[in-house]
């Protein structure tokens, strides 16, 4: 069967049985893509694949100096294809059976002080629509610490903010709710006002560009990283520093571990476990004030 054919079943099924998100299934089919031209190369396509072909795929990607992230990600993508088609009976075999996923040394971003944070929400200013726009999505993002792809993909009929929640659909199309603090609700209050002016009747995604298309990640990133740099901030802004700047926060502010879980829509405790890492020099701050032990 054609090795093209057999990929598109293979996305298919990630996107409709397993309900992952977007950005994953693009990510996997990235990586096959790039597998599956060294197999042809080699005069092999994917039912005839063996383990050392996937070993030399690994291996040149190691030599090119890829990161481990995106290593693990290429291992699980070229892991999971074999197993759907071996579960499926398109394949005898699977190659990959019994092999060791490369270590993934997940790297967290500094998150930004409570004082740099507010300097970078005070940016932007004025009544144009992307200055109020971005206003909204930055309040948003930092009050709930939800992922910049949630933010993207919101839609009007997620919003209650009549009831101060708003519905999001996180990895795996899992649903939570999150409250939106008076903050956050009336930056979006104002960014809803200018919509329906500039754009009235449209529906479907909340966050509009300057000419009412949905707001893609790249134009939002785009225009974080230029705020970033008028507010004088050290490292490279993106917005998962935001969302890691909000659960660094609110655990520092004395959050539990499973409320920031469930806030920011981790599927495991030991994923919201690693705040607690990065937030050793605040507990040390904390002992040095309030513990007798560290008073000469």
């Amino acid at each position: 069967m054609d090795k093209d054919v057999l990929l598109e079943e293979f996305i298919r099924h990630l996107r409709v049985e397993r309900g992952l998100s977007r950005n994953t299934w693009l990510s996997y089919g990235y990586q096959l893509r790039g597998y599956l031209a060294l197999l042809v190369a080699h005069g092999k396509g994917p039912l005839s694949a063996g383990r050392d072909d996937v070993l030399a795929y690994m291996e040149a990607k190691k030599n090119a100096g890829r990161r481990s992230a995106t290593l693990f990600i290429a291992a699980m993508a070229i892991r999971q294809f074999h197993r759907f088609l071996a579960e499926r009976g398109r394949a005898a075999t699977d190659p990959t059976a019994g092999l060791k996923l490369p270590k993934y040394r997940q790297r967290l971003p500094e998150p930004l002080t409570a004082t740099e944070m507010e300097k970078l929400l005070g940016l932007p200013t004025g009544d144009k629509f992307h200055f109020v726009r971005m206003k909204a999505a930055l309040e948003l993002l930092y009050a709930t610490g939800m992922r910049v792809s949630e933010m993207t993909g919101l839609r009007l009929d997620q919003l209650r903010l009549q009831e101060d929640w708003i519905r999001v659909l996180g990895k795996g199309g899992r649903e939570r709710v999150l409250p939106v603090g008076p903050r956050a609700k009336e930056a979006l209050m104002h960014y809803l006002e200018a919509r329906r002016r500039r754009f009235p009747g449209v529906q479907g995604t909340v966050f509009l560009t300057s000419r009412g298309v949905a707001m893609n990640r790249s134009a939002f990133w785009w225009e974080l990283r230029r705020l970033g740099r008028r507010a004088g901030l050290s490292g490279r802004l993106f917005p998962h520093r935001i969302r890691h700047t909000a659960g660094t926060l609110m655990l520092e502010g004395g959050a539990d571990i499973r409320v920031i879980q469930a806030l920011l829509g981790h599927r495991t405790i030991s994923t919201s476990a690693r705040y607690l890492h990065v937030s050793a020099r605040h507990l040390a701050e904390t002992c040095r004030i309030a513990h007798p032990a560290f008073h000469k």
